[in-house]
């Protein structure tokens, strides 16, 4: 019985241990379909006349020099930042950029003041043609050729050429449509896009801005959900 028993404790003993289950941490799932899409090298660059250029000086000083950038929060460099609008008198307009590939900003520098935009773009979005409209913001900072306060709206459209100008019902004294495009390193377009128009005026249901045969087109003042 002895011999019986050391035998059958050797044998046990030489039978290898069941192997651990993986951690869940070791398991290893496919890609979900959902998971957000990594971020874009940038910056993006200015493209065309919304570069700034030497004659921009003033503009650069008023946008460096304005209180609309947190404490420890630089201004974009000039090589990132987009003229839309320049304005009179100079150092005057409308500035914007993308701080990173779903975030764009709007400053605006009036005689008076400066404001900023900043809105969030939806993480998972059609490649091209996707637009996100800002909302409109009012300004008590007219000039002389502008005596009442203006509402300033942002909009941004996605790898869509321009040029982009309001169709069908337009609202009265609206500025025309000002435009500037930025270019991400992987070939990416964003054309942003500003107009403006005077308080207390009733806007058209159908107030659109398109680019040229229609093949963009989109409620100029109906605001977009942010990250929509």
């Amino acid at each position: 019985m002895g011999l019986l028993l050391s035998a059958l404790t050797a044998c046990t003993e030489a039978e290898p241990a069941p192997a651990a289950p993986p951690s869940p941490s070791a398991v290893r799932s496919p890609a979900s379909s959902s998971s957000p899409k990594p971020p874009e090298v940038g910056p993006a660059r200015p493209l065309g006349a919304a570069r700034i250029v030497a004659d921009d000086a003033k503009l650069v000083e008023a946008l460096r020099g304005s209180d609309v950038f947190p404490t420890g929060e630089a201004a974009p460099t000039t090589s990132e930042a987009a003229v839309v609008r320049r304005r009179r008198p100079v150092g005057t307009g409308d500035v914007v950029w993308m701080p990173d590939a779903n975030t764009y900003c709007l400053v605006s520098i009036r005689e008076q003041g400066s404001d900023r935009q900043c809105f969030e773009l939806a993480a998972r979005r059609k490649p091209q043609g996707y637009v996100h409209v800002g909302r409109s913001s009012p300004h008590g900072v007219s000039d002389q050729a502008e005596p009442h306060e203006m509402w300033l709206t942002v909009s941004v459209v996605e790898n869509s050429r321009g040029p982009f100008a309001f169709v069908g019902g337009t609202p009265k004294h609206a500025t025309s449509v000002q435009e500037a495009t930025v270019k991400f390193p992987s070939g990416r377009t964003m054309t942003f896009l500003t107009y403006e128009f005077p308080e207390a005026v009733s806007i058209p249901m159908d107030a659109e801005i398109c680019n040229v045969g229609r093949a963009i087109c989109f409620n100029a003042f109906k605001p977009s959900a942010e990250g929509a």
